[in-house]
């Protein structure tokens, strides 16, 4: 991706901006009151957590960059994203992913009442993932909906799952399908699902269900996630993190001089 055309972080007084549009600010305790505000609104709400990939996929996918307009609320997922805010002057920020926010959602309906559905993952992990939630979160009211096989977001055989989802009544749903069809899936049957707020949250799924493991605390603030996935998965997510990611620098330029131009 040329630098030229790479997505833009402005920092402000009142908020910081990725690509025009806001970044939640503040800790994953404001995030779930504003999660809870969006719930009691009513509505169809889109929580987009972008990092690195997402973030470059803003000029080169348009579901991407349809699914960051929707959405209600984008928090800052990935480090690489985070350390950029900070550099340009956001105190405020944190790192608050979609693998924690499950958790911490789950925990919070145990106190609340609210109804949480998982849709997505391979077969057997969404259940795996349900009863370790369930064990550290009594109380919690969690299902799953499982998602077939289709070529398309588009495709016919999405319908079970949103009428699966009509059925529950469900207040928060995570949709771990991986980006950008989890995003795609919401917008194309927003129409048809019932209202709540729809986390795209990716492989939060697998981290829950133990399936993966989630880098040492240590290593995720030093911002080494992406080498501890790397190292996991290195056929998979190789191009991503060695051949996309170096193009965020692109994003680290536009920004940086943004910034310049606005302080002379």
């Amino acid at each position: 991706m040329p630098a030229l055309t790479a997505p833009v972080l402005r920092v402000g007084a009142e908020c910081t901006e990725l690509d025009g549009l806001p970044l939640f600010r503040g800790s994953v305790d404001h995030l779930l009151d504003e999660m809870e505000a969006l719930v009691a609104s009513g509505g169809h709400h889109l929580v987009m957590t972008p990092n690195v990939d997402q973030v470059l996929a803003l000029r080169t996918d348009p579901r991407t960059a349809a699914a960051h307009r929707a959405a209600s609320v984008r928090i800052a997922d990935g480090a690489p994203l985070v350390g950029l805010a900070r550099l340009l002057g956001d105190r405020r920020i944190q790192r608050l992913t979609g693998a924690d926010l499950l958790g911490d959602v789950v925990a919070r309906s145990a106190v609340n009442g609210w109804r949480v559905a998982i849709v997505g993952g391979a077969e057997g992990v969404s259940d795996d993932a349900a009863g370790r939630l369930r064990a550290g979160s009594p109380g919690a009211h969690l299902v799953t909906v499982p998602f077939p096989f289709v070529r398309s977001v588009d495709d016919a055989g999405c319908a079970v799952v949103a009428d699966a989802l009509r059925e529950e009544r469900p207040d928060v749903v995570f949709v771990c399908l991986g980006s950008p069809k989890q995003e795609a899936w919401f917008l194309e049957w927003r129409d048809r699902l019932p209202p709540g707020v729809y986390v795209g949250a990716g492989a939060a799924v697998e981290f829950a269900a133990g399936t993966r493991t989630r880098a040492p605390r240590l290593v995720q603030r030093l911002g080494g996630e992406w080498l501890w996935r790397l190292a996991q998965e290195p056929r998979r997510l190789a191009h991503r993190y060695l051949v996309r990611g170096p193009a965020f620098v692109g994003v680290v330029l536009r920004s940086l001089l943004a910034a310049r131009e606005r302080r002379s």
